[in-house]
């Protein structure tokens, strides 16, 4: 498909380096003034104005992530072996089949391409930040420098797959920092343990994102913050380009278990055979069907899964039965529960519907019906929400976790909030956004619950739901060489908001105290020194990140304010 002589073997297209671009990039080379030696581009997060962020937390910092990983894939791996290791004219022949159909015969010269191939690497210095490092908006994290005169337009090249394969890494390491910040914040506010604090964001993301390459990426991103993860080649990306060893540190975790179509099958098959049983022909459809789901329930705490934990999906039929009747028929099965070798014996019960601030937390007063100053409760004992005149039982008035507290009791923190038996919890990874997640941890702790008493799973509901815009990310030239004459680029449109505006000549960015401060228009000494420091320089890479060191940067880069001093909207 590729060939210029149909008769020729047809192979596959795969990824052919200089076709990872805009059309319109494979013009520039040539556009540049023809005696131009020199550019340096700068990769900058200009905007946090539509980042999904709670304001009370966030401080116009991101976490600069996954340079490194493409490097080593595209930079290095790729460029390798489909361009620098290959026969010249086989290197180019892709690059110009594309070219000719697309923008007409020989639109594009191949002759640039041509003249790398026999330089033999790519003339490019990458200048970086520290990976985990959080750097201030309109800070730039990363610049691009050509390191041969001859080949200026490298610099700016790869713009389009540098800002293709870098923003949402890093937005989300920077979302799921956020996350870990609110979780902290309630844990020190309700006494819980800061170690928990690690399992308590769970990654959920995967089978929402925008392929495999892209959840592996954003999903090690996560993994700078938690250590709970559902997305497995997060661990494999990790382990090949971090450093990381799952066999001597925790990359990351997960646990047994089950989904819908596990616990639909085997309630309905259950309550199949408890159908054809003259025994139960006394009991009405629901009823049958929920001792269907109490034995279902009882099959995987006894026998499937008789120690460690286990998490089960509880929503399939009647989340509010197993919350409140499965649950305490099985305390004392859940409580014989042998433990792991790392002394877990939990069973942790999944809602996955209905809004995740209610299921947990329950309501207030304040938000169901009043008669004569007392709560309004039905014949039938239900209580009517205010907002919607909806009818609520008792169960879903109290939360799930006061459900569970109801039965199994537990213990309280040395500030005083109950912390439930350690057989038991909940988590919920159904939209949970940081506002939920918030929300959650206030009501819970306006109930006297430690924020430990559940694990919100994060998914591509907010993962995904990002774009370039979140932080505003953007590759923009700012200073050139042309015939000796140095030239300090940059870009202020009229019609903006400043937004847009970018750096302006060279640049030097310093770490100062805990913000990075970018100083531009340096001299040519200046520029060299400075928090940038050289990580690829011609085809190689020159400073390799652990996980560990890069965990450990991100994680001691921020201080938790004093429990109660966060006044939330």
């Amino acid at each position: 498909m590729n060939a210029p002589d149909r008769n020729e073997f047809l192979e596959k297209n795969n990824l052919v380096p200089f076709n990872l671009a805009d059309f319109y990039k494979t013009g520039h080379p040539s556009m540049y003034p023809k005696a131009t030696t020199k550019l340096v581009a700068n990769f900058t997060p200009r905007s946090a104005k539509y980042a999904p962020v709670l304001r009370e937390l966030f401080d116009d910092k991101v976490v600069w992530f996954g340079l490194q990983g493409f490097i080593q894939e595209f930079l290095i791996e790729l460029f390798g072996n489909e361009f620098f290791r290959k026969p010249k004219a086989q290197a180019v022949r892709k690059y110009k089949r594309r070219m000719d159909t697309a923008l007409g015969p020989d639109a594009v010269p191949v002759s640039n391409l041509e003249r790398l191939h026999d330089l033999g690497y790519l003339p490019l210095e990458i200048r970086s930040l520290p990976e985990g490092s959080r750097v201030d908006i309109k800070v730039p994290p990363v610049i691009f420098i050509n390191t041969h005169p001859d080949f200026p337009w490298v610099s700016t090249y790869f713009e389009t797959v540098v800002s293709c394969e870098s923003w949402k890494p890093s937005t989300v390491a920077t979302i799921a920092f956020e996350f870990r910040k609110l979780l902290t914040y309630f844990a020190n506010l309700t006494g819980a343990p800061l170690d928990f604090v690690n399992w308590q964001g769970h990654d959920f993301s995967m089978r929402g994102m925008s392929g495999v390459h892209d959840a592996m990426r954003c999903g090690a991103g996560h993994l700078l913050s938690f250590t709970g993860t559902d997305t497995i080649p997060a661990i494999d990306y990790l382990e090949d380009h971090y450093g990381a060893d799952a066999d001597r540190e925790l990359v990351g975790g997960s646990i047994p278990a089950s989904e819908h179509s596990v616990m639909a099958l085997r309630i309905l098959l259950t309550l199949q055979r408890l159908e054809r049983d003259p025994a139960h022909a006394a009991l009405e459809p629901k009823a049958l069907r929920r001792q269907a789901e109490l034995e279902v329930v009882r099959e995987f705490v006894t026998q499937g899964y008789p120690q460690g934990m286990v998490s089960i999906v509880s929503d399939t039929f009647d989340f509010w039965n197993v919350m409140t009747v499965v649950a305490k028929e099985l305390k004392a099965d859940i409580l014989a529960r042998k433990p792991d070798a790392l002394g877990n014996a939990k069973v942790v019960f999944r809602p996955d519907s209905g809004d995740p601030v209610k299921i947990l937390t329950g309501y207030t007063d304040e938000e169901l019906l009043h008669s004569n100053g007392v709560l309004a409760v039905s014949e039938a004992g239900k209580y009517t929400v205010k907002a919607t005149g909806e009818s609520i039982s008792e169960a879903e008035r109290t939360g799930a976790v006061q459900c569970l507290w109801n039965i199994y009791g537990g213990t309280t923190t040395a500030k005083g909030y109950k912390v439930l038996d350690s057989h038991v919890g909940l988590i919920y990874g159904d939209s949970i956004t940081l506002p939920r997640a918030r929300d959650i941890m206030l009501r819970l702790a306006s109930k006297g619950f430690a924020s430990c008493n559940v694990v919100l799973g994060i998914g591509s509901y907010v993962y995904g739901m990002n774009s370039r815009d979140t932080f505003g990310y953007a590759l923009k030239a700012i200073y050139a060489e042309v015939g000796g004459e140095a030239v300090d680029i940059y870009k202020d449109p009229a019609t903006d908001d400043g937004t847009k505006k970018s750096a302006k000549g060279l640049l030097r960015v310093e770490k100062e105290g805990d913000r990075f401060v970018l100083y531009e228009q340096q001299t040519v000494g200046q520029a060299e020194g400075g928090a940038l420091v050289p990580v690829f320089r011609d085809g190689e890479l020159l400073v390799t990140q652990s996980l560990a060191e890069v965990r450990e940067r991100l994680q001691s880069s921020w201080v938790c304010p004093e429990p109660g001093s966060i006044s939330w909207a």
